[in-house]
């Protein structure tokens, strides 16, 4: 596309959001204060509002906040490995082989993750998404030379800069409108790869915000270009390109991408719209409502703490002063006393909590939080994170297809291009078997946790059923429960056998035990020829 063109398609496209980003307005200044207003001219540092004094109850931020950390945690805690790579076919799965090649690949996917900016940016993904209903995260390579990896970074785009035009996999353009000063342009560009209107600028001192539009798009010519390999920028599948939106100007080259890098997760589809919507979205009204109690309860406690005054007409020579040392001159002191409203701030205290304890079940905080005592048992935080499942289950799944799993996957190819990931075994060449990600946080390590006990209580219910019918015994496959469970409890393959080696040593086993029986018998039969032999000999002698 030409740079007109894109300016064209991203008008368009900046045109069809005014709606939704009068609620996106409502939200942020209630729900998520400092995340930028919408609407609101920000070419300046002046426009930055400090003091959110129309906030006057601060449930729903809190409860927000609460929300986003539990996801990040959860789903994706920098704390603990959150995921690892499986194979579809099951073949593999029992290949120790390739299971330590997918393992490596896996490390290295997950050092790279810790070594980039994810964690620091995918909580204000989470934030964005809990509060507004949609968040975008960009992951990029940084810059190196063709086909070498020095690292990704990651960056959580504020939503006010965020459009873009869907596809069905997830996202087919994407924009991103910023206001940068002519200093910063230049420095990233160069004078060289800057307009001479930017340039102008820096010669005269001007440092006006400048609106610069970032915009990725689909290559057609492209599309199917083999991404295992390094290509040259300008014959990727996606290609990026900086405008500068008052005139229509390239700044800087051209680039290219070989995976779409903008990922764009949302709450909850809305119906006709391709943006999301959030527990915020649902509990405005009440978040409103809440907001608009304590302002009244606060005003009627300031008319209690310092009450208006009566007086009797012309009872005053001059003004009314109550501050400290004030004079006011009258004609009858009598005549002046405290105007009782018989405001009552208390009265609105039964609704209130009511409505935070709503927004509290809107953002799910009583249902995440766990309980900060030392009698919280296992059992307990597995029963948790199972309700949090169920409560959950529908966002953490558009999470992971709208977001994590073409993360991963998109830091594997990185990887991949760069050298770092080895070349797969014969085995994985020739089967083509596609990778999925396993996710590992709690809610996933519950799971399988569960099914394992469900095993383990399976297998000592036979136990003692066994005592009375023995055969039922022959139903468990001993190696599938082995197999089952390191899988379910994510132990290494270096810590497996292979079926083969698994063979070789029953088979010695075998053969030991039938040498041992052999053994065995022919020292009872040399027992019983001896104890023949002894008693023959003796009737011999009695004979004799």
């Amino acid at each position: 596309m030409d740079n007109t063109e894109i300016i064209r398609r991203f008008e368009r496209v900046k045109a069809t959001r005014t709606t939704v980003q009068t609620d996106w307005d409502v939200i942020e200044k209630f729900v998520a204060p400092y995340r930028g207003r919408m609407f609101k001219d920000s070419t300046s540092e002046h426009a930055v509002e400090w003091r959110q004094r129309d906030l006057y109850d601060s449930t729903a931020v809190n409860s927000a906040q609460s929300l986003a950390a539990s996801l990040h945690g959860s789903l994706t805690s920098p704390a603990t490995r959150w995921f690892s790579l499986g194979f579809r076919d099951e073949q593999l799965q029992d290949d120790v082989e390739a299971k330590e090649w997918l393992e490596d690949c896996a490390d290295q996917v997950y050092y790279a993750l810790q070594d980039s900016t994810f964690n620091l940016e995918a909580n204000e993904l989470y934030l964005d998404l809990v509060t507004f209903g949609t968040g975008a995260i960009l992951c990029e390579p940084k810059e190196a030379k063709l086909g070498e990896f020095t690292g990704v970074n990651f960056t959580a785009v504020p939503l006010k800069e965020v459009f873009f035009e869907p596809s069905e996999r997830g996202v087919y353009s994407f924009y991103r409108e910023m206001k940068w000063q002519p200093s910063k342009i230049i420095d990233k560009f160069g004078e060289d790869g800057c307009p001479k209107s930017v340039r102008e600028c820096m010669e005269r001192g001007d440092q006006d915000l400048m609106t610069i539009v970032f915009c990725i798009y689909p290559r057609q010519r492209y599309k199917n270009a083999d991404v295992s390999k390094a290509l040259s920028p300008s014959r990727r599948p996606y290609a990026y390109k900086y405008i500068l939106k008052e005139t229509c100007e390239l700044v800087g080259k051209e680039g290219g991408y070989y995976e779409m890098p903008a990922f764009i997760p949302r709450w909850r589809k809305t119906s006709e719209s391709q943006w999301g919507h959030s527990p915020a979205n649902i509990a405005l009204g009440d978040i409103l409502t809440a907001n608009q109690i304590v302002e009244m309860q606060l005003k009627a406690a300031e008319k209690l703490i310092d009450p208006p005054q009566k007086v009797q007409e012309r009872a005053l020579l001059g003004d009314l002063d109550l501050k400290a040392r004030g004079l006011t001159v009258m004609r009858d002191i009598n005549q002046i006393a405290p105007l009782l409203t018989g405001s009552e701030p208390h009265i609105g205290d039964n609704r209130l909590e009511d409505l935070r304890m709503a927004i509290r079940q809107y953002f799910f905080v009583d249902e995440l939080e766990l309980k900060q005592s030392p009698a919280m048992t296992a059992t307990e935080v597995s029963v948790r994170y199972e309700l949090m499942q169920r409560l959950l289950g529908p966002t953490l799944g558009r999470l992971q297809a709208d977001f994590l799993d073409p993360c991963v996957e998109r830091v594997f190819n990185v990887l991949y291009r760069g050298g770092r990931i080895p070349e797969p075994p014969e085995s994985v060449k020739e089967s083509g078997s596609e990778v999925d990600v396993i996710y590992l946080g709690p809610l996933q390590r519950a799971q399988k946790t569960d099914a394992v006990a469900a095993t383990e209580r399976w297998l000592m219910l036979l136990g003692n059923m066994a005592e009375v019918m023995p055969d039922l015994l022959d139903v468990p496959d001993p190696d599938a429960v082995a197999r089952e469970s390191a899988d379910a409890l994510s132990v290494p393959a270096s810590m497996q056998r292979t079926d083969d080696e698994v063979a070789a040593i029953r088979k010695q086993r075998q053969e030991a035990m039938q040498a041992q029986q052999q053994a065995e018998t022919q020292k009872t039969q040399a027992e019983a020829m001896a104890a023949a032999g002894n008693a023959q000999q003796g009737g011999m002698d009695e004979q004799g």
